[in-house]
This record gives structure tokens, C-alpha cells and sequence, in this order.
């Protein structure tokens, strides 16, 4: 079971990847199919499940061939509905007290960037990656001086418990599928009919709307609006994606290592 359970992470990671090395659906379709039957096999996705996921991709490519304003509105209510769980047939891996691995989260940020978000390929666009990162990590500091002040958290330096699960989990579970569907998908939409500005805004009222189930706390959940402005920021300064993932990545990474962190 635990040979299943790391072939299925293992399949996704790979399918993530490949969309940077050769954006082709036959490769990162197989890998994703890969680990969907993996996960099936270990109880981590039902047969009903199997079918929520089925109709999620099909609406994914539907929107791909024929894009218009009530399909980028259902996309963003089910990945929602995803996201807070509300779908049957998806069951997380339990590590330690409080920390989860899934595949749904992962999956509904791996649709749109396989098929729709830009990536960078030349030195050119990683370039601009740096200085997105740049003023992320301006950002950052930003970020962790306020809540300190604010006494949203406080510093709690430590070595987290399944660092190296962790670290993986922060870039492939979280920051890559979030990134590519709050910013480079429903963001990215949104500027086209409303602009930059209440792009961002929406986006990060969404964004912090889907982590009411990582934490109720009205302090971090308002930090987490500004996290998201942030990465919107940084998406909107570089306009590439993986400046935001990256700045996603370490303010996380941050936190949980230098500050108060609830899912240890």
C-alpha cells in the first residue's frame, strides 16, 4: 500500500514537471492517469470520485477549446467546491497529527497550467522570475514584520517534523497548483473584464475564502489576503507565473520554520 500511495505522488510530481519540460497531453495526461489509478487502488480516490474528476477535466478542456464567461464562472465554483471538499470520493494521507497529503488539491491547479498558463522556457523569462522574486521577498519581510506586530503569530523558530515530505509537499501540493489557478487562471480571466486591480482583489478574496478550512482565524485568514495580494503582486510585476509560486514557496517555508505554524 505505502509502494501505491508513493507511486501516485510520485506520478503527479513527474506530471507537474513535464509541463516545463514538454507541454504535451499524452505525457502529462498519462502521468496524471498514472497516479489517479495508484491512488484508486489505496482507497485515496473512490469510483465516484473517479467520476466528480472525470467531469472536472472534461469541463477543463471544454473551456480550453470554447472559453466564455459561464464556463470560467462553473470552473471557479467546482475547483471551490474541490478545494473545500465538498466532493466525494477524495481521501487525504494522514502524516503525524495534523499534517495531510492529497491529490485533489494538486490536480485542480495541474489542469489549468497544463493547459492553459504560460511557463517560461528561455533565460530571458527567468530573468523576469528573478525580479518577480525579488520584490516577493520584499514582500515577505513586509509580511512577517506586520504580523509580528500585529500579533497574528510570533516567532517559534524550529526544525519541522517530515521536513523534506514537507518541503515537497509546499512546492507540488500547494504552491505550483494554487499559483497556476488563483493567478494564472482566475486571475489572469479576471483582469481581461475587469482590470489589474480588481483582478487582484477578487482573486485574493477568493484565494482566502478557499483557506477558511486551513484555519477559521480571522488574523491569519486576513494575512493570508495580503499573502495573496502579494503573490498577485509579484505575478503582475514579472508576468510570470513561477515568480508567484516561488514567493508562494518560501513565505511558507518561512512560516513554518521560523513562526507560530498550526498544521505541525
Amino acid at each position: 500500500m505505502e509502494a501505491l500511495i508513493f507511486l501516485s505522488f510520485f506520478f503527479l510530481t513527474n506530471a507537474f514537471l513535464s509541463v516545463w519540460i514538454r507541454r504535451d497531453p499524452r505525457i502529462w495526461g498519462s502521468l496524471l492517469g498514472f497516479s489517479v489509478i495508484a491512488a484508486l487502488f489505496v482507497g485515496m480516490v473512490s469510483w465516484v470520485g473517479l467520476l466528480f474528476l472525470a467531469a472536472l477535466i472534461g469541463l477543463w478542456f471544454f473551456y480550453k477549446e470554447k472559453p466564455n464567461v459561464i464556463l470560467f464562472l462553473a470552473l471557479i465554483v467546482v475547483t471551490v467546491c474541490f478545494r473545500l471538499h465538498l466532493i466525494p470520493g477524495f481521501l487525504p494521507v494522514q502524516i503525524g497529527g495534523k499534517f495531510q497529503i492529497g491529490l485533489i488539491g494538486a490536480i485542480t491547479g495541474l489542469l489549468p497550467l497544463a493547459l492553459l498558463v504560460p511557463v517560461s522556457r528561455s533565460l530571458k523569462d527567468w530573468r523576469k522570475v528573478l525580479m518577480g522574486l525579488l520584490a516577493g521577498c520584499i514582500g515577505i519581510a513586509i509580511l512577517a514584520g506586520l504580523a509580528t506586530i500585529a500579533k497574528a503569530t510570533h516567532w517559534d523558530f524550529k526544525w519541522p517534523s517530515f521536513m523534506a515530505l514537507r518541503l515537497w509537499s509546499n512546492l507540488f501540493l500547494t504552491s505550483i497548483p494554487e499559483e497556476a489557478f488563483y493567478r494564472g487562471f482566475v486571475q489572469k480571466r479576471l483582469s481581461l473584464y475587469c482590470g489589474n486591480g480588481a483582478a487582484l482583489i477578487l482573486t485574493s478574496l477568493l484565494f482566502t475564502f478557499t483557506h477558511i478550512y486551513w484555519s477559521p482565524n480571522l488574523a491569519i485568514l486576513a494575512f493570508v489576503f495580503l499573502a495573496s495580494l502579494l503573490y498577485g503582486g509579484v505575478y503582475l510585476i514579472s508576468g510570470k507565473i513561477e515568480s508567484a509560486i516561488l514567493t508562494h514557496f518560501l513565505l511558507n517555508l518561512i512560516h513554518m520554520t521560523f513562526f507560530e505554524y498550526h498544521a505541525m
